[in-house]
């Protein structure tokens, strides 16, 4: 596992000019401290963008690459992040032109595949990731951990079952047939008394249908049900004459049942018509439907941390790339609005044609069954007339529709079935009559009545059947994917919640770590239903979830912190590095401390780079983590340079460097000196008037060259006499006035002349061989003098 060596940004984000980070060989941990809006965060954005190749925070619209170059930078500007990992020979650069186009460069392969394993681990976290995911759905928070460890395949497997469940279920077929199924349901409910699943059902109910008449024929299967019929037939004087009043009430009742299957056409025909019509007239637009999976897996690239080139993914042409994903969202947005609209016009043709079908059905029917009755000439003809029309309508509006053609019905279709519509009316009428001037008895009537009751029963048995058929079938997928999916749920939880079994040993024990001894403990993750991931805790020895019912936000704040520790320790496979960038917000002083302690007994072997604004929470991480070898820096911001890093007197001289004879460097010049000033007396234990709070950091160059000089009166008198303590005075007095409001500006001589005098005064109290300064702590023995950390420069100093 790797930690980091050096980091150096350039023009990115706060920092104009190289603002240089090192670790050391020992990869040490490292806190940053500066005041709200100096800019520190630079540093975690350069490690997020270098390594994932955006920054999750900033990737927004009308944002991304373009808040990446400091406003400043030049277009010849190199937008920079450097980086080297610990190991040999292991370090890339990652740039930005002006023209927002991204390079990237490793010094080897093996760079490269490194920081692509990178990109799977837990490395930054941010206050805003921990208030993110504490408010997130259960569910959302199931699918944050399944991505953690590695379960986004099985979620998106687990998707793919549930999704084509969904689809078999708005099935055309599947619909309609439950539609008809609900109908003949209800008919069968008003002829019988109850719902006639069966033919085997059906001929128990014919049984006690026919009981009235004392048959000698005993109904058992198809055989004995039509010789019962036709026994039944003959009860009366003229069997003859039954049949026809039989075909007759059979006509009368297909003519009404007709006549109500084309009241209901008209109106879905109508509903359907005008909504696919207006769709079809935006073809174009359908059409561009389906671009939709393209276009959305190019939002998928567009989005994706690996792309980041101002180009079409797909044509490669140069092109603005936040323009384009606002183009690509935009444009799913119009096609999302418009599948809705076609999503409903398809629902209304499944149905329109499960309708056109049954009336098809009923047409033939008549026209085949009743072409022999007297007095029906018209209706037949009218009919079969209709069941062509009505094939041709069918034929046309499923042509139409895969076409996104406007719908046109046949032409004469609207007066054929007005004709048949009127027909049947006037059908029914008179086969009822006819059925009347037959003179049958009152027997004769029941046995016509019972023999109309057994054949429409028997139809709509029949029907039933065939729709039940269809429903099964698809039924039968439904469950087989619903118990796959339950089971494969069931399996997946199983295997989550052993993993969550696993992070909460974790999560508990450093909770307890941060708490103790409080009304909160047993804290772990836990599945919750089906979908859904929460912490659990002991409030007051009470199980309880969510968290916020009853934790404080820093409870709340602690979860997150530990959450994400123990992802990290456990999962990460490549960075043994964590940044965590002002996380303690909400934290008081114990819980700040305890943290630390935390960090120190479990991650003792990690590399920590902590960042804050706060200076308790700075001055404690000092106090506790110092003697454990952690670096400290303090970063400042202006308004022309950026950030500093404030221990850095080199990083000011190559700003002067780049900034000379081109723009002001006298503020520069007087904090170079003031810095170079303040380390030198803060090795050396001068001692400066005591000022209150942040007012002892602003030390004028001339309070200091003072106070110098005092010391080395006392402590190095010899010392004092070098020429640079008498020429840097005059150096002093012009930094401070040109800095200020002062008409006369800095030239260029002066600047150099300033820079010598710094570099002389450097030279005399830091060493060349370790770039270490010359300590008051560190005594060379047997001699009265001290020395830098190496021991190879010394200046004499009285104790």
């Amino acid at each position: 596992m790797t930690k980091l060596r050096h980091l150096q940004v350039s023009a990115f984000r706060g920092a104009r000019f190289p603002l240089p980070l090192d670790f050391g060989s020992k990869t040490k941990s490292l806190v940053i401290f500066g005041e709200n809006a100096s800019g520190k965060s630079t540093i975690t954005d350069a490690i997020e963008w270098f390594i994932q190749d955006r920054v999750d925070h900033l990737w927004r619209e009308d944002c991304k690459q373009e808040a990446l170059r400091h406003v400043l930078a030049d277009d010849d500007d190199a937008c920079n992040v450097e980086v080297r990992f610990d190991g040999q020979n292991r370090n890339g650069t990652k740039s930005l032109s002006a023209e927002l186009k991204t390079t990237t460069s490793f010094a080897n392969d093996d760079t490269g595949d490194l920081v692509e394993a990178l990109k799977g681990d837990r490395i930054i976290l941010r206050h805003a990731d921990i208030v993110k995911f504490l408010d997130e759905r259960k569910g959302n928070k199931r699918k944050a951990i399944a991505d953690i460890i590695g379960y986004e395949e099985i979620t998106q497997f687990r998707d793919v079952i549930q999704q084509t469940n969904n689809t078999l279920k708005k099935e055309g077929a599947y619909t309609g047939a439950k539609q008809q199924s609900e109908t003949l349901q209800g008919d069968m409910v008003d002829a019988a008394g109850q719902v006639v699943p069966d033919r085997l059902t059906f001929l128990g109910i014919a049984i006690g249908i026919v009981e009235p008449f004392n048959l000698k024929t005993v109904i058992s299967d198809e055989s004995s049900f039509a010789k019962a019929l036709e026994e039944l037939r003959g009860l009366g004087s003229s069997a003859e004459k039954i049949k026809a009043a039989e075909r007759l009430a059979q006509l009368a009742k297909a003519c009404d049942e007709l006549k109500a299957d084309i009241d209901h056409f008209l109106g879905e025909a109508a509903t359907f018509i005008d909504t696919y019509n207006a769709l079809a007239k935006e073809r174009e637009s359908v059409n561009k439907l389906r671009l939709s999976d393209f276009l959305t897996k190019g939002q998928a690239v567009i989005d994706s941390e690996s792309y980041t080139d101002d180009a079409c993914p797909f044509c490669l042409n140069p092109f603005d790339l936040t323009k384009l994903q606002t183009e690509v969202t935009q444009r799913l947005s119009e096609m999302a609005e418009i599948q809705g609209k076609f999503d409903t016009a398809k629902g209304l043709k499944d149905a329109l044609l499960q309708t056109i079908s049954g009336i098809g059905t009923r047409t033939k029917t008549i026209s085949e069954t009743y072409k022999d009755l007297a007095g029906c000439e018209a209706l037949v003809s009218s009919a079969a007339g209709a069941t062509v029309l009505l094939r041709t309508y069918y034929r046309g509006l499923g042509t139409a529709f895969d076409a996104l053609a406007v719908f046109e019905q046949p032409e004469g279709f609207d007066k054929a079935v007005s004709d048949l519509r009127a027909l049947c009316g006037s059908g029914a009428k008179k086969a009822l009559e006819g059925a009347e001037k037959l003179g049958l008895t009152e027997l004769e009537q029941k046995v016509a009545t019972t023999l109309g009751t057994l054949d429409s029963l028997g139809r709509q048995v029949r029907d039933f059947e065939r729709a039940q058929r269809i429903i099964d079938a698809y039924e039968a997928q439904i469950l087989t994917l619903s118990t796959i999916f339950e089971r494969f749920v069931t399996i997946q939880n199983a295997a989550l919640q052993a993993v969550l079994d696993t992070i909460s040993a974790d999560v508990g024990a450093f909770y307890a770590k941060l708490h103790p001894k409080e009304s909160v403990d047993n804290v772990r993750l836990t599945m919750v239903g089906e979908e859904g991931v929460e912490f659990e805790y002991s409030f007051h020895g009470t199980p309880t979830q969510p968290p916020r019912k009853y934790l404080s936000e820093s409870h709340l704040n602690s979860l997150g912190v530990v959450l994400f520790l123990a992802n990290a320790r456990i999962f990460n496979k490549h960075a043994k590095f964590l940044v965590l960038d002002d996380i303690v917000t909400s934290f008081d002083t114990s819980h700040r401390r305890r943290l630390l302690r935390l960090l120190r007994d479990e991650f003792s072997d990690w590399q920590i780079i902590i960042l804050t604004h706060e200076n308790i929470w700075f001055d404690i991480i000092k106090k506790e983590m110092g003697q454990h070898g952690w670096l400290f820096h303090e970063v400042c911001s202006d308004d022309t340079n950026g950030i500093l890093l404030e221990n850095s007197p080199a990083t000011l001289k190559e700003i002067i460097e780049q900034k000379k004879g081109k723009e002001d460097v006298t503020n520069d010049l007087r904090k170079l000196l003031e810095l170079v000033l303040k380390n030198i007396c803060h090795a050396l234990e001068v001692r400066v008037a005591f000022r209150f709070n942040d007012i002892n950091e602003r030390r004028m160059a001339d309070e200091l060259i003072s106070q110098l000089r005092s010391t080395l009166k006392s402590k190095s008198p010899d010392l004092l006499k070098t020429q640079i303590f008498s020429e840097l005075a005059g150096s002093a007095l012009i930094a401070n006035l040109v800095s200020h409001d002062n008409p006369d500006k800095i030239v260029g001589e002066d600047i150099d002349v300033l820079l010598e005098d710094i570099e002389k005064l450097v030279s005399l109290f830091v060493c060349e061989h370790c770039s270490r300064h010359i300590r008051a702590d560190i005594a060379v023995p047997g001699a009265k003098a001290i020395s830098c950390r190496c021991g190879k420069t010394q200046i004499p100093w009285k104790a």
